[in-house]
C-alpha cells in the first residue's frame, strides 16, 4: 500500500473514530426526547430536544417538536415562536403551519391578516418553496433560455426560430419572478425584526422604561402575540433588564415592551 493511501486510511478512520460517537449520541438524545413526549413529560421532551439542537443544529423538523412540546405544556408563545422559526427555515413545512394556524386561535390578541387578496396569494406561492428550491428553478429556467437562444441563433426553421424568441422572452420574464422570489425569501430567513411575546401578560410603555402611572401605559399584550422590532435602548440604570425595544403590532400601534418578555425569531 502506497503511503498517499495510507494517510486517507487513516484519515477516513479518524474521522469514524471522532464523529461515530457523537452520531450516536445525538440519536440517542432524539429517540429520548420522543419517548418523553409519548410519555407525556413535555418539559423534559423539551429540554432533550433544546439538546438535540445544540448537538445537531437547527432543522425545520426539530424546531417543529420543540414546538409541540411547548405547546403541550401550555406555552403557548413559545409554541407559535418555534412553528415560526420551523417554517422560517422550511416554508414548505405543512405540519409546522397548520399547529402554528391552530394555535394562533389560542391568543388572546388577535391580530388580523390586513394583506389584500392579491397579496396573500402571492405570498403562498413565494412561501411555498425554500430559497434553495427557488434558486435551482431559477437555474433551470435560465439554462432552458440558453437552450432557447441557441436554437434561435442556429436553426434554419422560420418557425423555430419564432417559437424560440418568443418563448425565450417568456422564459426570461419568469426566471425574473423566481429570481425575485429567491431573494425575497432568503431575505426573510435572515430577518431577525419579528418577535413573539413569550410572557403571559405584559404592559407596555410609551416610554423606554417600566410605566410610572397610568400617562406612561400604552396598552397590553398577552403571550403569544407577534410584533415588529422597529427600536431598541440600553438602560444604564437597570442592570436586570436593561434592554428595551420598540415594537409595532398590526402596522399601527407602537409602543415600548421590555427585553425579557419577548423572544426574536
Amino acid at each position: 500500500m502506497k503511503l498517499g493511501e495510507k494517510y486517507i486510511h487513516v484519515v477516513v478512520w479518524l474521522s469514524v473514530l471522532f464523529f461515530m460517537p457523537s452520531v450516536t449520541v445525538s440519536a440517542d438524545i432524539i429517540q429520548r426526547a420522543d419517548s418523553a413526549y409519548l410519555a407525556d413529560d413535555y418539559a423534559l421532551a423539551t429540554s432533550l430536544y433544546m439538546d438535540a439542537e445544540k448537538e445537531l443544529g437547527s432543522s425545520s423538523a426539530l424546531l417543529y417538536n420543540i414546538g409541540n412540546s411547548y405547546y403541550r405544556s401550555g406555552e403557548i408563545g413559545k409554541a407559535i415562536l418555534y412553528y415560526k422559526r420551523a417554517l422560517k427555515l422550511d416554508p414548505t413545512n405543512d405540519d409546522a403551519r397548520q399547529n402554528l394556524q391552530f394555535v394562533m386561535t389560542k391568543t388572546v390578541d388577535r391580530q388580523d391578516d390586513n394583506r389584500s387578496l392579491i397579496r396573500k396569494v402571492a405570498d403562498n406561492i413565494m412561501f411555498s418553496n425554500t430559497p434553495n428550491g427557488w434558486a435551482v428553478v431559477a437555474l433551470v429556467l435560465f439554462a432552458l433560455f440558453l437552450g432557447a437562444v441557441s436554437l434561435y441563433v442556429f436553426s434554419g426553421s422560420v418557425i423555430i426560430r419564432k417559437v424560440c424568441f418568443f418563448g425565450g422572452l417568456v422564459i426570461l420574464v419568469f426566471d425574473g419572478c423566481i429570481v425575485y422570489m429567491a431573494q425575497k425569501t432568503a431575505s426573510v430567513v435572515s430577518d431577525n425584526s419579528t418577535a413573539i411575546v413569550t410572557s403571559s401578560n405584559v404592559q407596555l410603555s410609551t416610554v423606554p422604561r417600566v410605566p410610572k402611572d397610568k400617562s406612561e401605559q400604552a396598552f397590553q399584550l398577552h403571550e403569544g402575540a407577534v410584533v415588529e422590532i422597529v427600536d431598541s435602548v440600553k438602560l444604564t440604570s437597570d442592570s436586570v433588564f436593561p434592554m428595551w425595544l420598540e415594537v409595532k403590532v398590526d402596522n399601527i400601534h407602537r409602543a415600548w415592551i421590555n427585553g425579557k418578555d419577548v423572544e426574536r425569531l
